[in-house]
């Protein structure tokens, strides 16, 4: 049985996406907040995890540079799942090497489970990190 870290601070997401990957075969582990996914990752072993970017404690972007630093974990797929207004974030997170970064508002627990499976799977990702982002990047100012 596959496992899903989720690190999510909001009680609603964590019961609507939980119980869809539960329901779909997933054994789910829930992290409330960065810190706790800091202390809590290497025991879990995940086989991918879906990351809120703002959270209480420490912030999604440090979880996901520790992910990506620890040789144990460094391999395991991130999905960052937040929202529209932190989409510099979002960039930061997919250069970082999260496979994917979708919007919180617009995202159904269906579709998260398509990217899921399709990262599982072994689809290869996207080398350039904006088309990783579920919106376009912000527009880089060019030097005058």
């Amino acid at each position: 049985m596959k496992t899903i870290f989720l690190v999510e601070d909001d009680a609603v997401v964590v019961k609507v996406y939980g119980a869809k990957f539960e329901r779909e075969g997933f054994r789910v582990a829930v992290a409330e907040d960065g810190l706790v996914a800091l202390k809590t990752l290497l025991a879990v072993k995940p086989d991918i995890v879906i990351l809120d970017l703002m959270m209480p404690k420490l912030n999604g972007v440090d979880v996901l540079k520790y992910i990506r630093s620890t040789p144990e974990l460094k391999k395991t797929p991130v999905i960052i799942l937040s929202n529209a207004h932190m989409t510099s974030l979002a960039l930061e997170a997919a250069t970082i090497g999260a496979e994917k970064a979708l919007l919180k508002s617009s995202c159904t627990p269906s579709q998260l489970l398509e990217v899921i499976n399709s990262l599982l799977s072994g689809k290869a990702v996207d080398s350039d990190p904006t088309k990783r982002l579920a919106v376009p990047a912000p527009p880089v100012a060019k030097p005058s």
